[in-house]
């Protein structure tokens, strides 16, 4: 609460109160209709604030798929490494940060690999603003959601299209047209956009889809410029939105910068009670103890350290004052400033035009970088970050800036200036996959990988079999989809429930999955192709890979590659019993999330499929691909890629210790009960099978399924099937 100004607080004040003090007597942009606002409105400005937290959530959720599929449009290799040697001399499709760019094993286009190590330095901060946006309107009683622009059942992305012009919540670029703006600095390159040949569409990486980028990011004197003038009313707005009332909708705002100020100017906005005392809508909504999450600022012996040292990323347990005039202002200002290249004002004030380089406390540390994501030769030998060098080596330029450097290198063929860049489409205009395209020059093959020669062959018929290649394409799009909804969907739980995990490598996994469209069929993966319906009723048992199915229907059941309703890429994002694929294997009784290997013995979690509650075992139990008993229990990656291998187990954490390299898993068999229909976990109890670091994941999925069924009857003999193509080709989950 805050008590009427007395007289005696204008005498003698502190001058550190001045630049609020000029804030406040800024009397050209002052809103007066921000203070002594009757309280009978306060229910409505707190519904429009929480939708307005959830419009941010989706505006930068929007932007993540967008940039993804630009991403991995761009051709090259990269090597799959750690500290091991497990894929030494091999390449895989699809590009990768890289240290040097032009200098890498790949052999790749130099100006592919910087725009890769540019655009991918986009694509973590938007996912650091995802994270901000969301801790913010957790912490103000809004719970974040994830698949409101991509809802289940089917989980398809169906705001992006051929005719969209609409950036949901920001602006239609059918109201635009370039004009330079008001303020133009003359000493800083011009970017003229078209906005008639805008379309809000996924695509690859070329000059009308990074013109869509820059018209997504620009700074806020050429976002107001470019709205043509019989439209500025729709979408130039001050806090309290005028006319608003719940049940009705936002209207848009511009830019994301717009958005974010009309949400900081919401917080400021002051009630007085009968008794004079003021209070912010901040302060009413304001939740100290509520969850906040953090991937980038977290400490562990993995992640030393945090990764933008001049900000806090979460806004727990602060006193209101400092939460909102410290913390969430600068959390705001890190969002505004690496995007669109200029913080908000705080009461209105004006601010200055043109580009602007990003302030050093929303820059990642290069020093917490390198420690946070070291790098590996293929043979397991410390190398120079990669990671670091993509992100800090971008970090003081803002998104237009980024996005206006690789305008460059994507030229303009029309009037004879060539395009530097290589997309998967333009390659397949000329080439087919060899076998000396997975390896590196002058490496031999070693088993137990898939021969080289293997994996091409089966690029080059998914993608060329007359009879089956739309049937292969739709099944990528599936698994693409599929693969962020098992991202989207778990974050909805994870600022919901702190027990839920952060599913990290699903991060990179999903990245796998739209690659790897591209790399086979030289095609965008179609994202608003939906995912199959699963049959939640607990009647119907899903099977992991091809030929691993339990349930008790196998004649009726298609099993020459994993149930596409439950396509995911990483363990903590399988929804049901018998679906966990494998890569990183966790002890029997942990959910968890994601991992490179596992690290601590978890007590075991409530049953969400109905399977029993693990019992203590005196010695480590690890839970086998293919037959997890539960939710989030099991391994990663489904379909399960044929050249996945068993890393490290557990890593030693001292130097008196040795790295597990070796384990047994338990084994479950999948009865229905009579009386309900439905699928229940029966444990055979003592019965086990052995796996080890180096063997192949499909390979123990099927020893621990041949394990089962010759349990059920043993005269049971049947030998695994042929590795089939959409195994064959997707790179191993790391």
């Amino acid at each position: 609460m805050e008590k009427p100004t007395k007289k005696s607080d204008l005498l003698d004040r502190d001058p550190k109160q001045l630049e609020a003090d000029l804030y406040d007597q800024d009397t050209e942009h002052f809103n007066p209709e921000l203070y002594d606002r009757d309280p009978k409105h306060f229910e409505t400005d707190k519904a429009a604030l929480r939708l307005l937290l959830q419009a941010a959530v989706n505006v930068e959720l929007f932007t993540i798929p967008l940039y993804m599929t630009a991403l991995y449009s761009l051709q090259g290799r990269h090597q799959i490494t750690g500290n091991n040697n497990l894929y030494e001399g091999r390449l895989w499709p699809g590009l990768a940060p890289s240290f040097q760019p032009g200098k890498s094993v790949g052999k790749n286009i130099k100006e592919n690999e910087e725009a890769f190590n540019t655009i991918f330095s986009v694509f973590i901060e938007e996912m650091l603003h995802l994270q901000l946006a969301s801790n913010l309107a957790n912490a103000l009683g809004t719970t974040p959601k994830f698949t409101y622009l991509s809802p289940g059942p089917g989980y398809a992305w169906l705001c992006y299209g051929e005719e969209n012009t609409i950036i949901p919540h920001i602006i239609d670029f059918k109201d635009c047209e370039y004009r330079r703006p008001e303020n133009w600095n003359p000493d800083q390159p011009e970017v003229k956009i078209d906005y008639s040949k805008i379309r809000v569409k996924l695509g690859e990486l070329d000059q009308r889809q990074n013109d869509l980028f820059l018209a997504i990011e620009a700074p806020e004197d050429y976002a107001r410029a470019r709205i043509k003038p019989e439209y500025e009313s729709k979408y130039l707005h001050t806090a309290p939105l005028k006319n608003w009332r719940p049940g009705v909708q936002l209207p848009m705002f511009g830019s994301i910068g717009m958005l974010y100020q009309i949400i900081w100017d919401y917080l400021d906005i002051t009630y007085k009670d009968e008794e004079g005392n003021i209070t912010t809508l901040f302060e009413k909504m304001y939740s100290p103890g509520a969850v906040q999450r953090d991937i980038f600022n977290t400490a562990s012996p993995s992640h030393p350290y945090r990764e933008y040292q001049g900000i806090e990323t979460t806004v727990a347990g602060w006193l209101p004052e400092k939460a909102k005039n410290e913390i969430i202002y600068k959390l705001i200002c890190a969002i505004t400033d690496q995007g669109e290249g200029a913080g908000i004002r705080k009461r209105i004030r004006k601010a200055s035009f043109g580009l602007q380089a990003v302030k050093p406390d929303y820059q990642p540390s290069e020093v917490a970088l390198k420690a946070d994501y070291p790098s590996y030769t293929d043979t397991g030998k410390p190398a120079p970050s990669s990671h670091a060098a993509a992100r800090f080596g971008n970090g003081a330029e803002d998104h237009f800036e980024r996005f206006t450097r690789i305008r460059e290198d994507l030229g303009d063929p029309e009037n004879g200036i060539p395009n530097k860049i290589l997309t998967w489409s333009e390659w397949h205009k000329t080439n087919t996959w060899q076998a000396a395209d997975f390896m590196v020059e002058g490496a031999a093959y070693k088993p137990p990988l898939p021969r080289p020669e293997e994996i091409a062959a089966a690029m080059n018929r998914l993608k060329n079999d007359p009879q089956k290649r739309e049937e292969n394409y739709l099944q990528f799009c599936e698994i693409a989809t599929g693969a962020i909804a098992g991202i989207t969907t778990v974050l909805d739980k994870y600022w919901a429930d702190s027990s839920v995990g952060f599913p990290f490598p699903s991060m990179g996994g999903s990245g796998d999955r739209i690659m790897m469209c591209w790399a086979v069929f030289g095609q965008l993966p179609d994202l608003s192709v939906p995912v199959k319906v699963r049959d939640t009723s607990g009647k119907t048992l899903y099977h992991a890979c091809q030929g691993i199915y339990l349930g008790q229907d196998k004649d009726q059941t298609d099993v020459t590659c994993a149930s596409p309703e439950i396509y995911h890429n990483c363990r903590g994002s399988n929804s049901c019993k018998a679906e966990g694929g494998c890569g990183f294997v966790q002890k029997v009784g942990e959910s968890k999330s994601c991992g490179q290997s596992v690290h601590f013995q978890k007590v075991a979690q409530p049953v969400l499929c109905g399977g029993p509650t693990p019992k203590p075992q005196k010695e480590t139990l690890y839970s086998a691909p293919g037959d997890n008993i539960c939710a989030s229990y099991g391994g990663c990656a489904v379909p399960i890629s044929a050249s996945q291998i068993y890393p490290v187990i557990q890593q030693a954490t001292s130097p008196d210790e040795n790295d597990v390299t070796s384990g047994i898993m338990e084994l479950n068999d999948y009865a229905i009960d009579w009386r309900t229909g439905e699928y229940t976990t029966v444990n055979l109890d003592g019965d086990t099978i052995p796996f080890g670091t180096g063997e192949l994941v499909y390979k123990i999925a099927w020893d621990a399924y041949a394990a089962v069924m010759k349990k059920r009857d043993p005269n049971w003999s049947e030998n695994p099937p042929a590795t089939s193509d959409v195994r064959m080709v997707f790179p191993p989950s790391t």
